[in-house]
């Protein structure tokens, strides 16, 4: 390709060793790809620059007053409550919600992009995974606007983004039960892959390095969003030769599989072990003691996102990236106490 050129049809085949044809039925989300070779074009189309000439078309037919919605398991009782607050502020805005949810599974986080470029949404919030980015980028070029709530992905710049201060909320937790003495504190997280689970890892991390306690890498443990995986990483917890004096359950999935996993241990809360959990979910102020948690603002973070998106979609001119973070809050309760001698 000539330096200075724009890109063509014919350049993003060549990059990706493919036909033309395969470049246009993913351009256009239309006709029957391989999830390999949709990726393999769309990395092509980011590394190329390319920009589709139908865009301009698609923007002048594009719904504006309907937006997706791209969030992980609405099992998990953050995203479904994040979701019906969306969905409420969407309507005060005069705007359609179209969601889909991806079961942090990468290949049906690319469907939701496809499905969403198909019905010609005027914008996306999204919760994204982490290995779709080119995807993302793809859409952002084709004219959606893009709003990222609660996670963001480094790679892609200039995407609006509203999230918790993760860090300060790990950090807060983790000091809490050091004012109470306890030194062997574990942190049962998210993926690090994840913008979340990398922010509560260094709140507790330097929460640990101002109090000069040493951190110990067996207490830390990384878990997919998947409760299945729980008893198993909370039994080797426990089985230390130094067991835990507490325990920060900062993966929302897993909570409650944690503490069910905890009652069948015979595990006393807080004699034998302080809690605290990230979500302020019903549940944990029904449990026996209830439980100390981290209280995110989710009505806060469904308003400014739906706001960020609405800016977007009604301004005529490009805007700078606009960056939140909205502060948790720890609600003390029952479940931890001070360390036994």
């Amino acid at each position: 390709m000539a330096r200075g050129r724009e890109p063509t049809v014919k350049d993003v085949a060549e990059h990706a060793g493919v036909s033309p044809g395969v470049v246009s039925r993913v351009v256009n989300a239309n006709g029957s790809v391989s999830e390999r070779t949709r990726e393999r074009v769309l990395a092509s189309i980011a590394e190329l620059g390319y920009r589709p000439h139908s865009a301009a078309r698609e923007l002048r037919t594009r719904t504006t007053n309907t937006i997706g919605l791209v969030l992980a398991d609405v099992a998990n009782p953050f995203f479904s409550q994040l979701a019906d607050h969306i969905v409420r502020h969407a309507a005060d805005a005069g705007l359609g919600v179209l969601l889909t949810t991806t079961q942090e599974d990468p290949a049906m986080e690319l469907k939701s992009i496809e499905l969403l470029l198909q019905k010609r949404v005027g914008g996306v919030i999204a919760a994204p995974g982490t290995e779709n980015a080119a995807a993302w980028r793809h859409m952002r070029e084709t004219g959606v606007e893009l709003t990222f709530v609660d996670r963001f992905i480094d790679r892609i710049p200039g995407i609006d983004v509203v999230g918790m201060d993760n860090e300060h909320a790990s950090h807060s937790a983790t000091t809490a039960l050091i004012e109470r003495g306890h030194r062997r504190i574990a942190l049962v997280n998210g993926p690090s892959a994840t913008s979340t689970g990398r922010e509560r890892i260094a709140g507790h991390r330097r929460a640990l390095q101002e109090h000069g306690i040493a951190e110990d890498p067996g207490l830390v443990v990384e878990l997919a969003f998947r409760p299945v995986e729980a008893e198993t990483a909370l039994s080797g917890i426990l089985a230390l030769p130094q067991p835990p004096t507490a325990l920060i359950v900062g993966n929302t999935a897993v909570s409650a599989s944690v503490v069910t996993h905890l009652r069948s241990a015979g595990i006393s809360v807080p004699h034998d072990l302080s809690v605290v959990v990230f979500h302020d979910a019903e549940w944990t102020a029904l449990t026996s003691p209830p439980l100390t948690v981290v209280r995110h603002p989710l009505d806060d973070l469904a308003r400014h996102a739906v706001d960020m998106l609405n800016t977007r979609l009604n301004s005529p001119e490009r805007l700078r990236r606009r960056e939140k973070r909205l502060p948790s809050e720890l609600v003390i309760r029952p479940s931890i106490a001070p360390v036994r001698d």
